[in-house]
């Protein structure tokens, strides 16, 4: 009866020892397995990261090509490295600009369909003319077109800044003109709809004085090229959406304005050539 005993319970524990060892297999088994599965996940976050870098180095080296490239676009009257218009001190496209430690640089980035734009324009339009041409400022119009989504389908912003680049090429002495009458009540039209007709940007043209030569190259779409050009410098610069006013001692040293609906022009350019932030309260 001992033995009987005996070998029950040696059989017990060689069971049990038997099923130790397959819980410590399976358990090593399943950590060997845990660990292939890290080293893999490393492995791939390593490749994608890898992959990530070489697009993100192919991205800038087309873009930087593309940049290089331009030097080539056909720039309106007034068009300078920056994708802006420079407005003369007697307020023509390409003038000559008033210089000196007392004259600021104003940028103006806008887009004829953009509401905001138009409010700032009508606001803002006569005291800028008057600022450039008694030499307080260096005006730099840029008409971006950011917003040809907002058209219909019609690309709005591309043709109507397609037109006002024709108008500063062409008849650089009418383009502040046809610029704010774009932005008139009553003409800018509404975002979600088609804009202005080809045609009707023709009539406008004429109304302000430019001849109908000139107006009738519209059509040709001559500064696409420009327009690209100057979207890709504002990005850089950078601007986020618009209105957006800049203001400062150089074209290298603008300060983006919080407000340019509200702005006090006397007093921010004041500030700027004080060395004071525009933007105070």
């Amino acid at each position: 009866m001992a033995n009987k005993k005996n070998q029950s319970g040696k059989a017990k524990t060689a069971g049990t020892s038997r099923e130790a060892a397959r819980a410590e297999a399976e358990r090593l088994k399943a950590a060997q397995a845990a660990k292939e599965r890290r080293v893999k996940l490393i492995a791939i976050s390593a490749a994608v990261v890898v992959v990530i870098a070489a697009v993100v180095a192919v991205v800038f080296v087309i873009r930087e090509a593309n940049k290089s490239n331009f030097a080539d676009v056909p720039k309106p009257v007034g068009g300078n490295e920056a994708g802006v218009i420079v407005i003369g001190q007697d307020l023509a496209a390409g003038g000559t600009p008033a210089e000196g430690d007392e004259v600021v640089v104003l940028r103006m980035y806008s887009d004829y369909i953009c509401p905001g734009c138009g409010s700032v324009e009508r606001r803002l339009g006569s005291k800028l003319e008057e600022l450039t041409a008694d030499g307080k400022i260096k005006l730099e119009i840029a008409p971006v077109p950011f917003l040809d989504y907002m058209s219909n389908g019609t690309q709005y912003s591309t043709r109507a800044t397609n037109a006002a680049m024709t108008v500063a090429n062409y008849a650089p002495d009418k383009f502040m003109a046809f610029h704010a009458k774009l932005f008139e009540t009553g003409i800018q039209p509404e975002e979600n709809t088609d804009g202005l007709s080809d045609e009707r940007l023709v009539e406008l043209a004429q109304e302000v004085g430019v001849p109908e030569d000139v107006a009738a190259k519209f059509a040709a779409m001559e500064f696409i090229r420009w327009l690209d050009y100057s979207v890709q410098e504002a990005r850089a610069q950078p601007v986020e959406g618009t209105p957006s006013m800049w203001i400062g001692k150089s074209d290298s040293d603008l300060t983006l304005i919080d407000n340019p609906s509200s702005i006090n022009l006397d007093e921010a350019i004041a500030d700027v050539l004080a060395g004071n932030d525009p933007n105070k309260e």
